[in-house]
C-alpha cells in the first residue's frame, strides 16, 4: 500500500495505472515511466520521475518476477486490481474518520504541482487529462497559498502601481497630449483586446 500511495503522490498516476505498471515500461536511464493505456487516449504518456519515485520503482523491479510491479498476491502472473481492504485498515490504524480515498492522492499531486509553479498546460500532460478544465478540478490551493498570492499582489502594487501614480502626479498637468491615444468606446473594448491578444482566446 505504501509504495502505491507514494507513486500516486509522486507522479499523479491513477491507481489503476499504478496497479498495471510493468517493469519494461520503467526507463530509469531517462528517468521516466511510460503509461501505455488508461482511462482515455490522453492517458498514454511518459511521466518524469522524482528521486522518491525512482527509489520505489527500483525496489519493485527487483521483485517483478512476471513483469508486474504490483502483482496479485495470489497469482503473480496478473496485476492486482484493488487494495481496498488494506486501505481501509490503514485508515483505521491512523484513526481517520473522514472518507479519504486513495484517488485523493492524485488531487494532492495536482494541488502541490500548481502551488509549486507548474503551469496548467504542463500539469494537464503529466496527469493525462484531455483538457485543462479537467485539470483545474484537481487544483485546490491552501489558505496559506491564497494569502501568499495576495501578498504578491500587494507587493506588486507597492512597486509598480503606486510608483506609476506618483509619476503621473509629478507630470506636466492634467492637459492631454495631442499624441495621446483615444480611449475606445464601451462597445470597442473586446475588439481592442482581441487585437492585442489579451482576451484569453487562442
Amino acid at each position: 500500500l505504501r509504495d502505491i500511495a507514494t507513486l500516486i503522490l509522486e507522479t499523479g498516476m491513477r491507481p489503476e495505472e499504478v496497479f498495471t505498471a510493468r517493469k519494461e515500461n520503467v526507463h530509469l536511464d531517462r528517468c521516466y515511466l511510460f503509461v501505455p493505456k488508461g482511462k482515455t487516449c490522453f492517458a498514454r504518456r511518459n511521466i518524469p520521475l522524482t528521486d522518491t519515485a525512482v527509489s520505489v520503482l527500483k525496489r519493485r523491479m527487483r521483485k517483478a518476477r512476471f513483469g508486474w510491479l504490483f502483482p496479485h498476491p495470489r497469482n503473480p502472473q496478473v496485476p492486482m486490481t484493488t487494495i481496498q481492504k488494506a486501505h481501509e485498515e490503514a485508515l483505521k490504524d491512523a484513526e481517520l474518520r473522514s472518507r479519504f480515498r486513495l484517488y485523493d492522492l492524485r488531487h494532492t499531486f495536482g494541488s502541490r504541482s500548481a502551488m509549486a509553479g507548474v503551469d496548467l498546460a504542463t500539469l494537464k500532460e503529466l496527469m493525462g487529462h484531455s483538457n485543462i478544465s479537467i485539470t483545474m478540478r484537481y487544483v485546490h490551493p491552501t489558505p496559506e497559498h491564497k494569502q501568499e498570492a495576495v501578498r504578491k499582489l500587494e507587493q506588486f502594487n507597492v512597486e509598480h502601481v503606486n510608483t506609476s501614480s506618483r509619476s503621473t502626479k509629478s507630470g506636466p498637468g492634467p492637459h492631454k497630449s495631442p499624441h495621446s491615444p483615444k480611449m475606445p468606446q464601451k462597445g470597442n473594448w473586446r475588439k481592442l483586446l482581441c487585437n492585442k491578444g489579451l482576451d484569453g482566446e487562442p
